[in-house]
């Protein structure tokens, strides 16, 4: 590491840094600190400690001088904290990825340090020695910080930073290493006299004391990530595996047949798909050097030594990701782990032994080589299969937090139970696009038209299993990120999202197409119950479930987590039961509780709701599991839940019923009634003239029976109907030349004017049925003016009435 310029005071600058892509020591960064004396020679100062946090990747180390390097392995940045003093031990606080405890060599105390900044938040004093080991406890119950020195162990209450518990030591029996179990049951302590005591965290009585006969000047212990088993070792060459179910030794291994006369420090490196009953254990020899054994095979898989400078202490990420070598020259050489198993060539011996190894002949036909490829694929699929047991893989997401991204689709349909039921798949695809979902496009902006398709077909596939799929507006956005992760296998996608919508929106559709009241009550009571100051403050706002709930659900979160959060919240969800669901919507309310308190109003909360929003994943996720384990049975979904169904196995799938038919049935007239209604719609004008007519054909056979023929056809009456406003038009003397015609002519038009200008029959009937030509003249100008103006309003009347049956229709549909 280069020598950094001292920068102003309170600013603490950072510098990039470049890590090696796939070494092939695995080494993927080399740290040394070189400083210039006065003379101008340059010195090295030593690194002393160091330790990592997995989850922002990053990781501190500590020199001789009193500084602390901190490295981003996200942001790919380093920099450097001054003027802190000679530290002993480091760790960094869960929950609080910027703060780090710092142990100090000057007064023994505990310093609580900002990352970002250097300033010291808060110090714990107590102890009369230097402080060698920092411990927080994972417990869900009791939450405490454990410190040790060679004398004494404190436990600290973290509530108020007070002493919770303090053991000492006597001058024969001092302190070796003492630690919590992965879960945070047990206070585990190895101590000089060759024993390990171990007590209960809760009560701390102690429960069991170990005294191995075989191993002697005991130095390490060290817990698997499922806490089921605890290796020891010390000065002797001698390793104990020891059960903490049962409280015996499993086995006892000599390590002199791996050369290796004395161990100073031991620690499991976990591994993917192993459980958490990790299998590689990483020792450090009394002779410096650090090997690999594979407890399994009992065998030295890898050996890291070096020739100018032995290995004085490692440290190893809690997930196995990384680990490094504090080397006693003062250097510091970070391995990525996986890197370092990928330059270990081992073979598998359950594939070996499956595999008939051939010599490449002439004569080797394809076909040959295909067998033996499925062959290797069948014994490769069978061991997955025994890997993907849901309890193991639970164990693995505990201990990772997240599933690998290569891995994911497999083992969500191993968590799901997918029949893969290939030709009752191929029967709803061959239905088509349903008639719903044919212009989606429309409503969603969706650039890749691959994805589009894939969208496309799974909610049709869904409408043609369910009518209820095909009338549910949020469902598009529900399945959308699905489509994204598993589109390349569509069977998967459609059976996966029908499970999910089987058993995790369970209640979901009982009110369709209305709100589920139901589970919205069920969120209600249990916000109720674990934050009431939050759903007080909703209350205030006028803000329901439906807003701080509904909307989380019906996008299955995608709207409020990244893309990243998202796969790492479903890895938790399709690992449980389906009340899970229900508890993160909680979670995310309650730990976003200090950003929803500070809004004031129904659209900012609203919009709260529709974005991204900074949340730490593994706290959201922790009070998710707290709610799910101490919500009351009374107000539990799982009591109102059914357990998990899978899909059967079988030419066609099994129906979902989950919802009140004769609503969607209804939903599904009016749709096409709407549909009816675009298609038959006219205009104004022609409603008009089709009553209009209709009423005339009527009244026109009641008056002049042997007429009618002549004016029964549409076209007649319409030619009527057109010669009655050109008449309106014209003088008197055009009407009529011949009396008969007259009468008749005339009837017709009283006719005509008594259903389109109602007003007109009344102005005539005050002048009687013999008017002289002025005056019959004069009433059709006034009247002429009238009727205009009548049919103006009429028209507008008609209108607005068309309008109202229109909208009330689609409204309702």
């Amino acid at each position: 590491m280069e020598h950094l310029q001292r920068a102003e005071q309170g600013v603490v600058e950072k510098f990039d840094i470049k890590l090696k892509s796939k070494p092939k020591d695995g080494v993927i960064l080399q740290l040394h600190h070189t400083i210039k004396g006065p003379n101008g020679e340059c010195r090295r100062i030593r690194f002393s400690t160091a330790t990592f946090d997995d989850n922002q990747e990053k990781l501190a180390c500590a020199d001789n001088a009193g500084n602390i390097f901190i490295l981003d392995f996200t942001d790919l940045k380093f920099w450097k904290l001054t003027g802190i003093g000679p530290s002993t031990a480091l760790q960094f606080v869960p929950n609080k990825p910027d703060t780090l405890v710092v142990a100090t060599n000057k007064k023994y105390d505990m310093n609580f340090i900002d990352i970002e900044t250097g300033q010291t938040s808060l110090t714990l004093s107590g102890h009369s020695a230097p402080v060698r080991h920092i411990y927080f406890s994972n417990n869900v119950k009791v939450s405490n910080l454990l410190t040790a020195s060679n004398v004494e162990a404190i436990l600290w209450e973290l509530r108020n930073y007070t002493k919770y518990f303090t053991l000492n030591t006597y001058l024969d029996a001092r302190i070796q290493q003492i630690l919590f179990t992965p879960a945070g049951d047990f206070l585990v302590a190895c101590f000089q006299n060759d024993t390990v005591q171990i007590w209960k965290h809760e009560t701390m009585k102690s429960v069991k004391q170990i005294i191995p006969s075989e191993l002697k000047h005991m130095k390490n212990i060290a817990f698997t990530m499922n806490g089921r088993a605890m290796a020891m070792a010390g000065l002797t060459p001698m390793l104990i595996l020891f059960s903490m179910d049962t409280w015996k030794a499993l086995k006892s291994i000599d390590l002199s047949k791996y050369n290796i006369s004395g161990v100073n420090q031991i620690a499991f490196i976990p591994q993917l798909f192993d459980g958490g009953s990790n299998k590689i254990l990483a020792i450090l020899s009394s002779d410096c050097t650090f090997s690999l054994l594979d407890l399994e095979a009992l065998t030295i898989i890898h050996t890291i030594q070096f020739e100018s400078s032995g290995i004085r202490s490692f440290t190893v990420s809690p997930t196995g990701k990384y680990f490094l070598c504090i080397l006693q020259l003062g250097e510091v050489n970070i391995y990525n782990s996986a890197f370092v198993m990928e330059s270990i060539k081992s073979v598998p011996k359950t594939i070996v032994e499956n595999v008939d190894i051939k010599k490449d002949l002439p004569c080797t036909s394809y076909k040959n080589t295909s067998q033996e490829r499925s062959k290797v694929q069948a014994a490769v699929e069978q061991k997955m299969r025994i890997c993907m047991d849901s309890a193991r893989l639970r164990r693995i997401l505990m201990q990772y937090g997240e599933y690998p991204d290569k891995f994911r689709s497999i083992i969500w349909r191993s968590l799901l139970d997918t029949p893969r039921n290939k030709i009752a798949y191929a029967a709803l695809v061959d239905k088509g696009i349903h008639a719903a979902y044919r212009d989606i496009e429309k409503q969603f902006t969706i650039h890749s038209s691959i994805t589009l398709k894939n969208l496309k077909r799974l909610l049709s596939c869904l409408a043609h299993w369910c009518p209820l799929f095909g009338v549910m507006k949020f469902l598009p956005s529900f399945v959308f990120p699905f489509v994204k992760v598993l589109q390349k296998d569509p069977l998967l996608l459609f059976e996966s999202v029908a499970t999910i919508l089987c058993n995790y929106c369970q209640l979901w559709f009982e009110y369709a197409p209305f709100p589920p009241i139901s589970v919205l009550a069920i969120i209600e009571n249990i916000l109720a119950e674990h934050d009431q100051q939050l759903l007080k403050h909703f209350c205030d706002v006028g803000i329901t479930s439906q807003t701080y709930a509904l909307k989380i659900l019906e996008t299955a979160f995608s709207e409020v987590l990244t893309c990243s959060e998202w796969l790492i919240l479903w890895d938790h969800v399709l690992s449980n039961e389906p009340s899970f669901m229900i508890m993160a919507v909680v979670s995310y309310n309650i730990v976003q509780r200090n950003a929803l308190r500070r809004l004031k109003s129904h659209e900012q909360i609203g919009n709260f709701f529709h974005m991204q929003n900074p949340v730490d994943k593994k706290t959201f996720l922790k009070k998710a599991y707290s709610l799910l384990n101490e919500t009351p049975e009374d107000i539990h979904p799982r009591r109102f839940f059914n357990g998990f169904v899978s899909l059967e196995k079988g030419e066609c799938y099994q129906q979902f019923t989950g919802y009140p038919k004769a609503t969607i049935c209804l939903k599904l007239a009016k749709k096409d009634r709407r549909k009816t209604l675009k298609q038959e719609k006219s205009s104004l004008k022609e409603l008009t003239t089709k009553s209009q007519e209709k009423e005339i054909n009527n009244r026109f056979k009641q008056e002049f029976p042997s007429d009618s023929k002549s004016y029964s056809d549409d076209e007649s009456l319409q030619d009527c109907c057109i010669t009655k406003n050109r008449k309106s038009k014209r003088k008197s003397h055009e009407f009529v030349t011949n009396k008969g015609d007259y009468c008749k002519n005339s009837a017709k038009e009283e006719l005509i004017q008594s259903i389109v200008y109602p007003s007109m029959v009344q102005e005539k009937n005050k002048f009687g049925d013999k008017k002289d030509k002025e005056i019959s003249k004069c009433s059709r100008s006034k009247t002429k003016k009238k009727s205009e103006s009548k049919n103006e309003n009429l028209e507008k009347e008609i209108e607005k009435l068309i309008t109202t049956y229109t909208n009330s229709d689609i409204s309702d549909s």
